[in-house]
């Protein structure tokens, strides 16, 4: 047994306790090792002076793979050593042989969250549970030490959405990276706050599009009207008889609006699978 309270022997009894169920409020680095095992002899050592100098950051679970076989064929073990991070119950990184010191600590700052990582997890938790005010707190004190942290800039984006501050929602997403913005959370967000800014009385749109079927521009007001308000598919045919009436209005605006719902609706949606060859037949006929 060892006696530091970073690293800890663990077996086939233990594995869902001091792995899986601990994985989810601190990582676990998983270190499958032999004592025939001549490399694992060198990295033990360095894995275990790494988990008591990061003082929590992660534990360090060991694992004998000879007397633990059905641990090590679940997770794919063909050679040792064999480091699996968990991070929720999951290996969310991991590499095989006795790396240096130096690639080893390389490997933990890219893969265990930091700091700012858990209060911005922390922070989404509390939105996810509709506390808008603690969310905003915890991704705004992220903010304050990491400027450009992604999950709180997205996360800080949807409690102004869902507040109604739009003008707040806008400044926040575009402070996300360049890098970032193709992202999918990124994406449906922007989705989001183009529409939201539409909510607007349908019936005097409407009126405009019977009177002048071809008013392109109180089409496309329709049809955005009618996503704020979450009529998809109604807004999702104005936006394509735009399409077919001309391609080019307003700078494809057709065309972009019924791809910002897609993003909107997010992957697999069916009316995604319904719009998506219409909207094809019309583009390439």
């Amino acid at each position: 047994m060892t006696d530091s309270r970073w690293v800890v022997d663990v077996d086939g009894a233990s594995f869902a306790s001091e792995v899986l169920e601990r994985s989810r409020r601190t990582p676990v680095l998983v270190d499958f090792w032999a004592n025939w095992c001549g490399p694992c002899r060198t990295l033990g050592p360095i894995l275990a002076k790494l988990a008591e100098e990061l003082q929590g950051r992660f534990v360090l679970a060991k694992i004998d793979s000879d007397r633990n076989p059905d641990l090590a064929r679940r997770y794919g073990v063909r050679g040792i050593p064999a480091v699996k991070l968990f991070i929720d119950g999951q290996v969310t990184n991991e590499f095989t042989g006795a790396l240096p010191e130096s690639r080893v600590r390389k490997f933990l700052e890219e893969s265990l969250p930091s700091g700012a990582d858990k209060a911005a997890s922390q922070a989404m938790a509390a939105l996810t549970r509709g506390d808008l005010q603690a969310a905003e707190a915890g991704f705004a004190a992220v903010l304050t030490q990491s400027p450009e942290h992604t999950e709180a800039l997205l996360g800080l984006t949807r409690v102004y959405l869902d507040s109604g501050r739009m003008e707040e929602a806008n400044a926040t997403l575009a402070r996300l990276p360049a890098r970032d913005r193709e992202g999918t959370e990124a994406k449906l967000l922007a989705a989001r706050l183009a529409f939201a800014a539409a909510a607007v009385d349908i019936a005097p749109l409407a009126a405009r599009v019977e009177a002048d079927p071809a008013d392109l521009a109180a089409r496309m007001a329709l049809g955005e009207a009618l996503v704020a308000r979450e009529s998809y598919a109604e807004g999702l045919e104005q936006f394509l008889e735009v399409v077919r009436r001309n391609r080019a209005f307003d700078d494809d605006a057709g065309r972009k609006a019924i791809l910002r719902v897609f993003d909107l609706l997010g992957p697999g949606h069916p009316l995604i699978a319904s719009f998506r060859p219409r909207l094809s037949a019309l583009l390439f006929s």
